[in-house]
């Protein structure tokens, strides 16, 4: 049975290799994204926000990187429950989405992102989102878990530096 698990856009981008990233984040996330391709399933929403979203994030100019190969594997997938699993998730105005948890670690949660949380607990087994690079995220951390969400940073070394940087945590 292949692993469930959420896909934050960034994690595309950022397998495409570009300039702004550093390269061990870059073959993390196209490791992972291999991995997924192999053994992986992933869950989408059925109105397709994940999706249009990673079609806006990919490169239109340049070398279509392992993100957008991934992308276009997905897209041609789509129709089979061994790589992807389709969940609904309820827009609202109170927080997003009626499956993203009402939760005080959460109520300056990115709207845009709402989407991922909302698609994990939507799914039931709530598989793990994987994150690359928004290190606001690392501040979420443990509200997410008491929620049942788990977070896999596949740039943890770097998001973590960011984070404290943001917080001012980190000596320089």
């Amino acid at each position: 049975m292949r692993k469930p698990v959420v896909i934050d856009t960034n994690v595309l981008v950022v397998a495409n290799a570009g300039p702004e990233h550093s390269r061990i984040c870059a073959l993390n996330c196209m490791k992972r994204l291999k991995e997924i391709q192999e053994n992986g399933q992933v869950v989408l929403d059925s109105g397709w926000e994940i999706l249009t979203e990673y079609a806006k994030n990919q490169p239109r100019k340049s070398q279509p990187g392992v993100g957008y190969q991934f992308w276009k594997w997905l897209l041609n997938r789509s129709g089979s429950a061994d790589h992807c699993s389709w969940v609904n998730i309820t827009r609202n105005d109170s927080h997003g989405y009626t499956e993203f948890p009402d939760h005080d670690g959460l109520t300056q949660f990115d709207l845009s992102d709402r989407k991922f949380v909302a698609v994990s607990i939507a799914h039931g087994s709530y598989p793990p989102i994987l994150q690359a690079t928004d290190s606001k995220w690392m501040g979420w951390k443990r509200a997410l878990v008491e929620c049942g969400v788990s977070v896999e940073f596949l740039c943890k070394a770097e998001i973590q530096r960011k984070y404290e940087d943001k917080l001012g945590r980190r000596s320089k």
